[in-house]
């Protein structure tokens, strides 16, 4: 089977974890915290940092901040379909925000923020589908009074107008998922420019810990990242430039081999904006059976993934108004194909031979 993702590993990795077991910092104390810190925050250009045992630990941290530091926010537009963690995080305190949905691009599989209302009143959660980067610098200058938060999971080696992304909002998320370009098997982080949103995030991940050891005063989580995980964070970085070259290739020769074939395409890039690279994902236009799909590439031994569900089709979050048609539409037509670094073109070869093929018999 070739599978959705493989995490790059390798021989720097296994020399700081063993670094840790031996030394005996395995916990969330350690060297490998800091040296991974600072490292991410010159890699990012972000001011802060705070490190996390993962993206949706990250993502709620985002939330309390915007609760926190900009409490004239009643109103927030979150994207129809995403990966449910993002709007989770925003639910699980239950805030008095009114959260609106905003439909799907078809264009980009991005929320489109398109006639929205420029007040202070209103924030925008950012959502980078598949690592397909939303111009914020661009929607800032649009909406100058609202507020603009980013989770920031699939995002990492993205950029708008030559800014990393992530990095220009009030704060922002990161995962280190076992999928992710740069993985610590779980792990994320938290980015923020503003120093007060730091140490408030900061003392929420330590249990909501003040300066004095056991004595607390916010209602605070256990959301600390382990020095191991630090250590593979820190040795992800240091190779960060190698890997992005390679998923780059990745998702050059799909490109080249599904180049021109009536149906199919992939997310439009916007202007002054650098995809992440992923995750690679195609649309068979006309296409209205994802699952027969995927047991065609399951019988070929290829794995696949959905395009995000819309929200409604998620039972356990409440109701909330907003279109979500072209949303169903991408979930309906597009597939998630194999995106690891070290996926070589003879495997990406017969991933597109095999999308071809449904392609031409549509599976309706």
């Amino acid at each position: 089977m070739i599978p959705i993702y493989e995490p790059f590993i390798n021989e720097r990795m296994k020399k700081y974890v063993m670094d840790c077991l031996e030394t005996g910092w395995i916990s969330s104390n350690g060297p490998y915290i800091e040296r991974a810190t600072e490292k991410l925050i010159n890699y990012t250009g972000s001011k802060y940092c705070v490190l996390t045992n993962n993206g949706t630990s990250a993502t709620h941290l985002v939330a309390r901040s915007l609760q926190r530091f900009k409490p004239s926010v009643s109103k927030i537009v979150v994207p129809g379909a995403c990966y449910v963690a993002a709007w989770n995080s925003f639910l699980f305190d239950n805030f008095s925000w009114d959260l609106t949905l905003k439909d799907l691009n078809l264009r980009t599989w991005n929320a489109d923020y398109e006639g929205l209302e420029d007040s202070s009143s209103l924030a925008l959660l950012i959502v980078h589908n598949l690592g397909n980067i939303v111009n914020v610098p661009l929607l800032k200058r649009k909406y100058p009074n609202c507020v603009f938060v980013e989770d920031n999971c699939e995002g990492l080696f993205g950029k708008y107008e030559d800014k990393h992304s992530g990095t220009q909002s009030l704060c922002s998320s990161l995962s280190f998922f076992a999928n992710k370009n740069l993985t610590t098997g779980e792990g994320g982080a938290f980015l923020t420019n503003n120093k007060d949103i730091y140490d408030f995030a900061h003392k929420l991940r330590g249990q909501g810990q003040t300066n004095k050891r056991y004595i607390h005063d916010e209602l605070g989580y256990n959301y600390r990242m382990t020095n191991i995980q630090a250590a593979m964070l820190l040795a992800q970085l240091e190779v960060a430039e190698e890997v992005k070259n390679k998923k780059q290739k990745v998702f050059d020769c799909y490109k080249h081999h599904l180049e021109g074939v009536k149906n199919i395409s992939w997310q439009s890039i916007d202007k002054n904006v650098e995809h992440s690279n992923w995750m690679f994902g195609i649309r068979i236009e006309g296409l209205n059976n994802y699952d027969n799909a995927k047991r065609i590439y399951n019988r070929n031994n290829i794995d696949v993934r959905p395009m995000f569900y819309p929200y409604n089709q998620h039972k356990h979050l409440p109701p909330l108004e907003g279109e979500i048609h072209k949303a169903k539409i991408l979930n309906r037509e597009c597939v998630m194909l194999p995106s690891y670094p070290n996926l070589d073109e003879e495997k990406i070869e017969k991933i597109c031979n095999v999308t071809k093929k449904i392609n031409n018999g549509k599976i309706f």
